[in-house]
């Protein structure tokens, strides 16, 4: 009788052992899918990207994004909406058909974006006569 127990305690281990193997490769199954998936998203994103910014913006948006990953994360979702998140299958094939986009972001539009998150604000300087450099402002009204 001691036999017939050890028997079935081994048998609810194996089932238990079993059990939680099979739910390891699901999460690992699960895991490898979402990361296939994330690369397909981000591999669209950038092909959209590509696309719609002009070169010179694009690599202007790649150089943030190596020195200022938290800047290019700000500029990033200013580009990237939700709206654009929901239909990136569809902006891809409209992008092919149409081999690119008509009217490409300049770079000024990036650097603008740059600089408001920043909070950089644009001056405009005035050198008078004797060297003395002023704001515009500062200058009109004297």
């Amino acid at each position: 009788m001691n036999e017939k127990n050890e028997e079935h305690e081994q048998y609810e281990l194996d089932k238990i052992r079993i059990k939680k193997m099979k739910a390891l490769l699901d999460a690992q199954k699960m895991q490898q899918v979402n990361q296939e998936r994330a690369g397909n998203i981000n591999e669209k994103v950038d092909f959209i990207l590509r696309a719609v910014l002009h070169p010179s913006a694009y690599s202007h948006l790649d150089k943030i994004k190596k020195e200022e990953p938290a800047v290019y994360q700000r500029i990033y979702n200013e580009l990237i909406s939700p709206d654009v998140f929901q239909s990136l299958d569809y902006l891809v094939a409209v992008i092919q058909q149409q081999r690119g986009v008509p009217r490409q972001i300049p770079l000024d539009a990036i650097i603008y974006l740059e600089r408001k998150i920043k909070g950089i604000k644009s001056s405009i300087k005035v050198k008078q006569g004797d060297g003395e450099v002023m704001d515009l402002g500062s200058y009109l009204t004297k």
